[in-house]
């Protein structure tokens, strides 16, 4: 491609920067077409007689105003219109709300509104230190030491048949066993994604997410969310611009946001990455946690082309500090999701494997999400009843199940300020700069009812409607 581009060298003003200044104004002025394919830094640098620094200067300004993108392996391309998108590679990464605070520890004397982690209380040790003991009679020091990467097979087994439950069929084949949802995507990522290649995520997410497709020099393309998922035609849309290599999703009570895919955007999903031929990461973060009668199935459940990879976490519905959770993964990329987990921490601990598939095959698990339903549904219409009842100008979206409410806050209140008003008052909540890539995360605040019981509901929810009613007098 020509640019038709001049360089005067008789003038002060820095070769770079004429460079810069003109391929500028033609992307500015559509000359250069959003996906144009820009001369290569050494076609470029040897037809304008320049040094390569020059080039690889001009188009580095470029890519900081977010007008060009690079792709590893192929060259640097125009970003097309609505590549605002595109998420800032400066964005500040936590991997939990407290993380805001580095240097500060919150003691058992705050109401704690930020964690989704459940509270202890609700864990039964008597059951724990049952089948603890009943796994270290069988295999005493056998459950100590390595297990295959994939994980220990009978738990494989046994979670073949609890996927079922959610209407996934699968061999235990298709089963990796894996140290957290975290270590999941970090898998997935390291697997599937490219330098340079475009990654999709909802807006808002999780910002640990964000920090594994980073990792990889991934492009992450926000994709705006409504209460019943993306707009299909938004989304189409974006698919046909960047077309995306993966699609990390939360479908089911969505972290921070609450929101659940219709059946038919999560079928459009399906057909969308079968066309264009890129994966969906589904992380079905609290899928367990339904208050109401109806059936939600996963996205994985209709997926008919091996299009999603399944990610499931224990650590809402079992002992978060375990570190469990486990991935369906496709034939065709089982052996290169296998090479990325073996890179990360070759097993995931064989006692904590076996203490869950007792849990499974024993009916214990299943007993105990029944009874957590139960306790935190009753938490979660305190929790809607609260901030309607209090928190005067905000709106919820009110999902009826999941572990969190996502609340617009009241005009002229923003959720930094409150969140540090609230701290001295010893309340936390989560920001929703957390979750957000720019400032309309300061409209937002995430409350998780997860850790908290009704009486502290409520006081929190009082000392947060008083800060909020001060910030905007």
């Amino acid at each position: 491609m020509s640019l038709n581009l001049k360089i005067d060298k008789s003038i002060d003003e820095a070769v770079y920067f004429q460079l810069y200044q003109q391929i500028r104004e033609l992307i500015k002025n559509g000359a250069l077409e959003g996906d144009s394919k820009l001369p290569s830094i050494r076609v470029l640098s040897k037809e304008l007689g320049v040094n390569s620094v020059t080039v690889v200067s001009a188009y580095n300004m470029l890519e900081k105003d977010k007008l060009i993108y690079k792709r590893e392996g192929s060259g640097t391309y125009v970003i097309p219109k609505g590549g605002d998108l595109f998420l800032n590679s400066e964005q500040p990464i936590y991997f939990e709300p407290g993380e805001l605070d580095t240097d500060f520890e919150y003691g058992d004397e705050y109401i704690d509104f930020s964690t989704s982690a459940p509270d202890p209380i609700l864990f039964s040790i008597k059951d724990f230190r049952h089948i603890m003991n009943e796994v270290l009679e069988e295999d005493g020091a056998k459950a100590f030491m390595y297990q295959r990467s994939m994980g220990y097979t009978p738990l494989r087994n046994a979670l073949k048949d609890y996927a079922k439950g959610y209407g996934i069929d699968c061999t235990p084949d298709d089963v990796y066993v894996v140290s957290g949802a975290q270590q999941g995507i970090d898998i997935i990522a390291k697997a599937l994604v490219k330098s340079g290649e475009c990654v999709f995520v909802e807006s808002p997410t999780y910002s640990g997410a964000l920090a594994a497709f980073k990792s990889r020099g991934a492009k992450l393309v926000e994709v705006p969310l409504q209460e019943d998922g993306p707009g299909i035609k938004e989304l189409d849309r974006l698919v046909k611009l960047f077309k995306p290599v993966l699609f990390y999703a939360m479908p089911n009570f969505h972290n921070p946001t609450g929101s659940i895919y219709s059946e038919r955007k999560k079928k459009y999903m399906l057909l969308l990455a079968k066309k264009y031929d890129f994966r969906i990461l589904e992380d079905d973060y609290s899928g367990d946690l339904n208050y109401t009668d109806s059936k939600l199935l996963p996205v994985k459940a209709y997926d008919n082309n091996d299009r999603v990879i399944y990610l499931k976490s224990f650590s809402k519905i079992f002992m978060p500090g375990f570190r469990l959770a486990y991935m369906v993964v496709p034939e065709d990329i089982r052996k290169k999701a296998a090479d990325a987990k073996i890179a990360s921490d070759i097993s995931t601990s064989g006692l904590m494997q076996r203490i869950l598939c007792k849990y499974i095959e024993n009916g214990i698990l299943e007993k105990h999400i029944t009874y957590l339903r139960k306790e935190f549904s009753i938490r979660y219409l305190e929790m809607v009843r609260g901030v309607k009842k209090c928190l005067r100008g905000a709106s919820l979206f009110e999902p009826k199940g999941g572990l969190n409410l996502w609340i617009k806050l009241p005009e002229g209140v923003a959720s930094l300020k409150l969140y540090e008003r609230c701290k001295e008052k010893k309340v936390i909540f989560s920001p929703g700069t957390f979750y957000y890539n720019d400032e309309r995360g300061q409209s937002y605040i995430r409350m998780s009812f997860a850790a908290t019981d009704i009486e502290k509901i409520w006081t929190g929810i009082s000392i947060i409607s008083l800060e909020a009613e001060k910030l905007r007098t």
